[in-house]
Formats: structure tokens, C-alpha cells, sequence
């Protein structure tokens, strides 16, 4: 992709530069701030501390989702090339749906239903399927669920939460967003993997785990709708307050 890109740049209009030269000279101010405003304003912030909860959420939720593959897979599968074979076709069909869906449905979906729609797509998903394990779980089951899953989160999920970040300010765009996707992920992941041994060790088996994943997801549901809510009323108050200095700056020009 990088190749194509570069060899695209060379079908540029020659003039291309050169008009676009004044915006190049723009100069932005420094972000600021120490390296510990992301960990602090979201602690400081509802709505930053939301991002960053549902970040750990997803994480670990996966997590789970993933060690219940594991066991299944190597007690359904004895053969590793067996088992090898079987999570590519996974791959291949989670990678399939989710392009198409990217392509084709993701923009009108969000256009025709809000980022709440799209957002809340992966948690309810993973609710529906945490609950369809706890009750008959199977190999057939855990590749239905897993791409049902994966879809949900690579074509809808992750492209709202990308919008949720579009009403912050620079310095949180960069800094929260920066301690969500990097320290936030992998703290989520060590404690979904922690919590399924302890899960584990308490005696519970996956039917029960799942069980234990539904009211988890269903929180995350909640939290999502609440996220979607958050953003759309920033982002009308940001338009309000620039229609307002609009309309004081248009009598001041005149």
C-alpha cells in the first residue's frame, strides 16, 4: 500500500505545492502540557475516563474470547495443523466481511443510525455470544461468535471510536488517545488474562465464565450508549459556540 501511495504522488498536478504552500506555512502551537496529561485529564474527565473504560472493556473481553478459543480449539482439534488450518479460515473470513462491510455499509451506517448504532454493534454482539456459550458451547458456536465478534469490532466499533475522539482538544486527541490505544490496551489485556485464571481457579469452566461475560458486556453496552450521547452533545455545543462567534465577528467585519 505504501508503494502504491508513492507511486499515486507522482500523478499529482505539478502546480500541486505550489498552491497548497500557504497552508503548508501554517504554523500550530505547541500541544504543551507534561507527559502525564493524558493519564491525568482522564482522570479528570467523565467522558475521557469513559474512552478509556471501554478500551479495558474491549481488551479484556477479548481476552476471554480468546482463551475460550484456545480451549476449545485444542479439545475439539488434537492435531495442530488441524487447529492451524482452522484459525486461518477464521482470519479469512473475518478479513472478507469486515472489507466489504468498510466499503460498502460502514458510512451509511453511521450516517443512517448514529455513532451509537455502530458503536454499541460489537458490546451487543459479544453479549449475544458470550450468552449462546454459557449455554451450548461448541466449535461450530465459537467461529460463528468469533467472526460475528471481530467484524463487528474492525468495521464498526473501532471507526466510531475514532469519531468519539474528534470533539477533544488537540492535546487530549493525542495525549488520552495515545494512553488508551497503547497502556490502556495491554492493561486490558493482562487483566482479562489474570481474571480468566482466577476465573479458573475459583472452579468456574467456560460455560460459566461466559455467564459471567454477559453482564459484563451488557455494562459495556450501557457505557457505549452513554459515550454516543457525551460526543453528539459536545459536538453540538462546539457548533453553537462557533455559529455564535460567526454571527459577533460578521457586525465587527461589516
Amino acid at each position: 500500500m505504501f508503494l502504491a501511495a508513492g507511486f499515486l504522488v507522482r500523478f499529482f498536478p505539478s502546480n500541486f505545492t505550489h498552491e497548497n504552500k500557504p497552508v503548508q506555512e501554517q504554523q500550530e502551537e505547541p500541544i504543551g502540557g507534561s507527559i502525564w496529561s493524558g493519564i491525568t485529564h482522564i482522570a479528570g474527565s467523565p467522558y475521557l475516563l469513559g474512552l478509556a473504560a471501554s478500551m479495558l472493556l474491549y481488551t479484556t473481553t477479548s481476552t476471554w474470547a480468546y482463551f475460550q478459543q484456545s480451549d476449545l480449539t485444542r479439545a475439539a482439534l488434537k492435531d495442530s495443523a488441524a487447529r492451524t488450518v482452522f484459525l486461518a479460515h477464521l482470519d479469512i473470513w473475518v478479513n472478507s466481511i469486515t472489507v466489504i462491510i468498510q466499503i460498502f455499509l460502514t458510512g451509511r451506517l453511521l450516517k443512517w443510525f448514529g455513532v451509537g448504532f455502530t458503536l454499541v454493534a460489537m458490546p451487543f454482539v459479544s453479549m449475544i455470544g458470550f450468552g449462546a456459550m454459557g449455554i451450548a458451547p461448541s466449535l461450530s458456536l465459537l467461529a460463528f461468535f468469533q467472526v460475528a465478534r471481530r467484524v463487528a469490532a474492525y468495521a464498526l466499533m473501532r471507526p466510531s471510536r475514532e469519531i468519539l475522539f474528534t470533539v477533544l482538544r488537540r492535546e487530549d486527541k493525542y495525549k488520552v488517545k495515545s494512553v488508551t490505544d497503547t497502556l490502556g490496551y495491554r492493561t486490558g489485556d493482562q487483566i482479562g488474562a489474570w481474571s480468566y485464571d482466577g476465573l479458573h481457579a475459583l472452579g468456574l469452566d467456560l460455560p460459566k465464565i461466559s455467564f459471567v461475560a454477559v453482564p459484563v458486556v451488557a455494562g459495556w453496552c450501557g457505557l457505549s450508549l452513554w459515550l454516543a450521547r457525551k460526543q453528539r452533545a459536545i459536538a453540538d455545543a462546539q457548533d453553537q459556540a462557533r455559529r455564535s462567534a460567526g454571527d459577533i465577528a460578521a457586525p465587527e467585519a461589516a
